[in-house]
């Protein structure tokens, strides 16, 4: 079946090429056979289809079945023709034509001439001209292992660019800067340069919704290697999400992109991986970005069979994981529990530390472990937020619902011991000295004010805004 025809699109002009050189422009069904255009288009303009060593014919108003009225061309079989090929549907605008071996597909302006050939899209096994998306580490992996197969002795890459977004980090962003180390063309989004020589483009944690007009400048569409096994955890934060709320189970998900929303399209690929107990979200991302590669190679190897076996994500068990937030990393002692703080670090941690108010002043907390109820005793205080200093461990106990949680090192002015802060302001003489009353020597929830929007950019390349 090859290339997967998208049914969002309500195409008015579609021309289906493959080896056999059969071409179908603009087709759907009536009474059971394959004719051409839809409905709607047919009230405004005829319709061309055209069959192996046949001439274009027009279709017009009225027409049933096979009655065509074409003078001085030549007649094709629509039932023949339409024999070993599989339908789907477009929403209201019947159904198209797909191919089994190939299915490339090109679309056409109302009104444009079918070309007699189009050498760009015969191309059916590797090596593919692959057009790259991508920005982090996750990205980078799936970069290297394409840039290295496009040099192998095994050759799936041909052609490989590289899109990526504008950094305003002076280090860059590692996609960029890999593709300028290794001589990648690279383009900066919104720029994608031409796309007419691909076959297929690739994403991995983009962070910009793709257009359809561009999904559709692919042949073979557009692949997106998602860490998580969709569709739980659609949207731009899986990994995080996924130590966040202590999944035992993630994985990676390679489908295909489509328009105006993240993380719906068909699955091309999906494999398992357990969650390795205390990890970070850092951490499972470069077991899983080195997976995600060997999946895409994999997939690559024999794109038109693996497109032609997808599968659409099922209805149940949809979640979204949402772009993180400074406000995330604000601790709500009185709210969450050990386990829940100790995975809020585990989690987030890596890109801001967790913070909370002292003495009216923001401070940063790091380095949290879980504590034994052996260590707490009786005599400590219990409202949430009240700390006390465990010398043996060398650790600062914090007061939260259903427990307490031990931390290392804090950041206030600099960073520092859990030793040197209780010697600087929780020691006794400290205290007393200073004439804090002992219920303000805790931690207090940190309250940042909501972010202020702004109204979006809309980019000529971009839908609203995958992966």
């Amino acid at each position: 079946m090859g290339l997967y025809i998208p049914p969002w699109r309500a195409l008015s002009r579609l021309e289906h090429v493959c080896p056999t050189g059969i071409r179908i422009w603009g087709a759907h069904t009536v009474n059971g056979l394959v004719t051409s255009g839809g409905d709607r288009e047919e009230r405004t303009a005829p319709h061309v289809v055209v069959g192996d060593n046949t001439q274009p014919r027009l279709r017009h108003r009225g027409a049933r079945g096979t009655s065509w009225k074409t003078p001085g061309v030549w007649r094709c079989d629509l039932e023949k023709l339409s024999s070993g090929y599989q339908t789907r549907a477009l929403s209201d605008y019947g159904r198209v034509l797909q191919c089994p071996g190939c299915g490339h597909v090109r679309r056409y302006s109302c009104g444009r001439r079918l070309p007699t050939s189009d050498s760009s899209c015969g191309r059916t096994r590797p090596p593919w001209n692959v057009k790259f998306f991508g920005t982090d580490d996750f990205a980078l992996e799936c970069l290297k292992i394409l840039n290295k197969y496009s040099k192998a002795q095994e050759e799936v890459v041909g052609r490989l660019e590289v899109v990526s977004l504008p950094s305003l980090l002076p280090r860059g962003l590692p996609v960029a800067n890999y593709a300028s180390e290794e001589g990648i063309p690279f383009h900066e989004w919104p720029d994608i340069g031409p796309c007419d020589q691909f076959d297929v483009g690739v994403v991995a944690s983009f962070g910009r919704l793709l257009s359809e007009d561009l999904i559709l400048k692919f042949p073979y569409g557009i692949l997106n290697v998602h860490p998580s096994l969709l569709p739980r955890w659609r949207g731009p934060a899986p990994l995080i999400h996924t130590v966040l709320n202590g999944d035992k189970m993630t994985g990676v998900t390679i489908m295909q992109i489509r328009p105006k929303r993240f993380d719906v399209g068909p699955i091309v690929m999906q494999e398992p991986y357990p969650v390795p107990p205390k990890c970070t979200s850092k951490e499972l991302e470069a077991v899983l970005s080195k997976k995600g590669a060997q999946m895409l190679i994999s997939v690559l190897k024999d794109l038109p069979e693996h497109l032609r076996t997808v599968t659409e994500q099922p209805k149940e068990g949809v979640t979204f994981g949402p772009k993180i937030t400074t406000s995330m990393s604000c601790i709500k002692w009185a709210e969450q529990t050990p386990d829940q703080i100790i995975r809020l670090e585990r989690a987030i941690g890596f890109v801001m530390p967790l913070q909370a108010v002292w003495m009216g002043a923001p401070i940063k907390l790091l380095d949290f472990v879980e504590v034994s109820d052996s260590l707490i005793t009786s005599d400590f205080p219990t409202l949430p937020g009240s700390i006390q200093y465990l010398p043996v461990p060398q650790i600062m106990v914090v007061c939260c619902k259903d427990g307490w949680v031990g931390i290392k090192a804090i950041k206030l002015r600099k960073k520092m011991s859990a030793k040197d802060f209780y010697n600087g302001y929780l020691h006794p003489w400290f205290v007393k000295k200073s004439d804090i009353p002992l219920e303000e020597c805790r931690f207090y929830t940190l309250h940042l004010p909501p972010k202020s929007k702004t109204p979006k950019q809309r980019s000529l390349s971009a839908g609203s805004m995958g992966c």
